[in-house]
């Protein structure tokens, strides 16, 4: 992939190229989706493509980042935080990006939680002063890799019920949840 850039036309590709594929997958399974597709409903050629990506992946691992950089933007201006806090900033980050739903049913769900995985260094240094608490720095990697699978692993369980429940009903789970594992 090629380095970002601040050129209009550039920035303007890379988005046509990004909103091609989310379109594309809504209509058919991701792996049966081609660069030659993507170009054609950009209404690029291939070369625009390869100029900016050099896989369909790597439009997804770019919109994934940018995703990510929404949710810290979140992050940042919460007070006093407590996983309750943190667990309603991810949900409703969540519940309005129609992508989720497109990312589970293609299998793609493992590469949106490495995409975040990357980013919990980035949601540490913004939230480490936010919490009444603290964990040691030795164990703050296993402590963000709990808290994140864990709310990850019940928003995908929310997708996979075709979101049955109601977002207060998973805020509730998850600071229940929360209580169970530290407050016994």
């Amino acid at each position: 992939m090629s380095t970002p850039t601040n050129n209009p036309s550039a920035i303007r590709s890379r988005q046509w190229l990004t909103e091609a594929l989310l379109s594309l997958m809504k209509e058919k399974s991701y792996d049966r989706i081609t660069i030659t597709e993507i170009a054609e409903r950009a209404d690029l050629d291939r070369s625009t493509f390869y100029r900016h990506f050099h896989s369909k992946e790597a439009i997804l691992e770019q919109y994934l980042d940018q995703l990510a950089q929404e949710y810290l933007q979140r992050l940042a201006v919460g007070e006093n935080m407590d996983m309750g806090k943190v667990a309603k900033i991810f949900i409703s980050f969540w519940i309005h990006i129609d992508f989720i739903r497109t990312a589970r049913k293609n299998d793609l769900d493992s590469l949106l939680l490495k995409t975040f995985n990357k980013h919990l260094p980035s949601i540490h240094q913004l939230t480490k002063d936010k919490f009444a608490y603290s964990i040691s720095e030795e164990n703050m990697e296993f402590a963000l890799a709990f808290n994140a699978g864990g709310m990850w692993n019940i928003l995908m369980k929310w997708i996979d019920s075709d979101f049955e429940h109601s977002y207060d009903d998973l805020v509730k789970a998850f600071e229940e949840i929360s209580r169970f594992n530290f407050f016994r």
